[in-house]
């Protein structure tokens, strides 16, 4: 299965990640407030890149169960039976990576969220596009990090 080259993490998995995130950016994001469109053109390419690197063998590792088993993956009261653990424990990975991009790009998040609020729905306002420009240049960044290393309890994850 081809990886995906552009992602943002959804709704849920910001609401999970939540306790651990103090930027705005996340909630708006979460309240699509901030566009999906938006997001995956200002970070999705890093982000996916970082995902990969640091939560994808569990994605790997989730969808083998799935395909293996032969179940549909878009009924999940036939997979998450067999097939949880690994979704469950890449859940807990990107909870974990995203509270790593939140700490490392607090202060770029923040000044998105802050001119997205000010830009009334003007997604072309010129304060919000070198906003979000200095936003996604702090994703990528991490993304080609050494030494990230998103934490997150396996354990609690494998329990769920």
């Amino acid at each position: 299965d081809k990886t995906p080259s552009c992602s943002v993490p959804t709704s849920t998995q910001l609401r999970r990640a939540k306790p651990n995130l103090t930027s705005k950016w996340w909630a708006l994001q979460a309240d699509g407030v901030a566009p999906a469109p938006v997001c995956l053109q200002t970070y999705g390419k890093a982000y996916a890149a970082l995902l990969e690197q640091h939560c994808g063998q569990h994605r790997k590792e989730h969808q083998r169960c799935i395909k293996s088993k032969k179940l549909d993956p878009l009924d999940m009261k036939a997979w998450y039976p067999e097939c949880g653990e690994p979704f469950e424990l890449e859940n807990a990975c990107v909870a974990g990576l995203l509270a790593e991009v939140d700490k490392r790009c607090i202060g770029s998040l923040d000044k998105a969220a802050d001119a997205l609020e000010r830009a009334s729905g003007n997604l072309q306002d010129a304060r919000l596009t070198s906003a979000l420009e200095s936003m996604g240049q702090c994703v990528a960044k991490v993304a080609a990090a050494r030494g990230v290393n998103p934490k997150y309890d396996a354990e609690a994850a494998r329990q769920r």
